[in-house]
């Protein structure tokens, strides 16, 4: 780098501070202004039907050190039927999706079922697998596995078959096979899609989990919900949903630290 690069490297990283500093304001500022919001409006009503956040998180401490650990266990029993059943959504879609993408003749039979599937509520199929499964532990995650694979496959798909010809063709003259195609070409060109799909499945997930533990056992975090709800205790019934909050964020922020990995491994 010579002599006269460095005023203009010292100016972007400027810049760039200058970014991160606006965008921790603007968040810090909005996160307060959304708090106080919340803490008056808890004041101003009933208290049986909104709580501030002030005693939202006064209780949620409580249940946090609360010796019988009924939080900390229902986030475990809920985390138990998430995490399988998110992993084995991501495994099989994104395994979907490469076929539906790579084969027209797959992509024809399988794609009106995808599509109905992916429009289909999952609350609407749970007394059906009731039936075939029975209550428990299974249940829960084939309901998060039909939730999550969908968005998954479709995204994977939809990237697969935007791939323009230009990144297939010179593969193809070089005589790589369908699985060094696969690997050195179809999968990183179709990354983004792939985690935006992981992302979209995650949400449908925890959404989806959660609905589950209401309907199929009254278990984990959506248990906790569903009995302090019933009882109008509205401060505590904010502690399970910012536990879910929380999850979601972690999971999601993992996901995008993975992705910024990948695609700088590729692009190196």
């Amino acid at each position: 780098m010579s002599a006269a690069d460095a005023p203009a490297l010292r100016a972007v990283r400027a810049r760039l501070r200058h970014d991160k500093i606006e965008r921790i304001v603007i968040v810090t500022v909005t996160l307060a202004a959304f708090l106080a919001a919340w803490e008056i409006a808890g004041r101003l009503t009933n208290p049986l039907f909104f709580a501030p956040v002030s005693e939202v998180l006064v209780q949620f401490w409580k249940q946090l050190v609360d010796p019988n650990h009924s939080l900390l266990n229902g986030f475990i029993e809920t985390l138990a039927i998430l995490v399988p059943g998110f992993l084995i959504a991501c495994i099989l879609g994104i395994a979907l999706g490469v076929l539906m993408g790579r084969s027209n003749l797959a992509f024809e039979i399988l794609d009106p079922y995808v599509t109905i599937f992916y429009n289909t509520p999952r609350v609407a199929l749970i007394p059906l697998l009731l039936l075939w499964l029975g209550v428990g532990d299974m249940l829960k995650i084939v309901i998060v596995i039909l939730a999550a694979i969908f968005p998954v496959s479709v995204n994977v798909m939809a990237g697969i078959r935007d791939i323009s010809a230009q990144f297939i063709e010179p593969a193809r003259s070089m005589n790589a096979s369908e699985g060094q195609l696969l690997r050195k070409v179809i999968l990183p060109a179709t990354f983004p899609y792939v985690m935006a799909g992981l992302k979209l499945g995650l949400g449908r997930a925890l959404t989806t989990v959660i609905v589950a533990e209401f309907f199929v056992s009254l278990s984990g975090l959506g248990g906790i919900l569903h009995a302090m709800s019933t009882t109008y205790q509205m401060a505590k019934m904010f502690a399970p949903a910012i536990i879910l909050a929380a999850m979601g964020i972690a999971i999601d922020a993992l996901l995008t630290y993975l992705e910024r990995r990948v695609l700088h491994r590729y692009r190196a």
